[in-house]
């Protein structure tokens, strides 16, 4: 068994919840995440330095825990065909085994 895990824009949550409709595979959860660049290196700031204030950004981590052959394939179409609002900015995976489920 595998938790497979994608990280991306908000507006990416429907792309996700296609791809696993796609593969047969139940979202077992999705939720929103506020993130930011909160380290200040040094003396130098981040680029928002003169409101004093850190730019959060807004994304989505939808997952499942599924057969091991479906998350392949899963990560295979991710490699193929990035799931993208900004195609700079695809949506990252996360594929981790499940020793044990209760």
């Amino acid at each position: 068994m595998k938790l497979l895990a994608i990280m991306g824009y908000e507006e990416t949550r429907p792309m996700v919840r296609r791809l696993f409709e796609e593969h047969r595979v139940s979202m077992m959860s999705s939720m929103d995440i506020k993130g930011c660049n909160c380290e200040k290196r040094g003396l130098q700031a981040e680029a928002w330095w003169h409101a004093d204030v850190i730019v959060g950004t807004y994304s989505t981590l939808c997952f499942a825990i599924l057969d091991d052959d479906k998350a392949a394939a899963i990560m295979l179409e991710l490699e193929k065909n990035p799931i993208a609002v900004e195609k700079d900015f695809p949506a990252r995976a996360f594929l981790v085994h499940v020793e044990k489920m209760v």
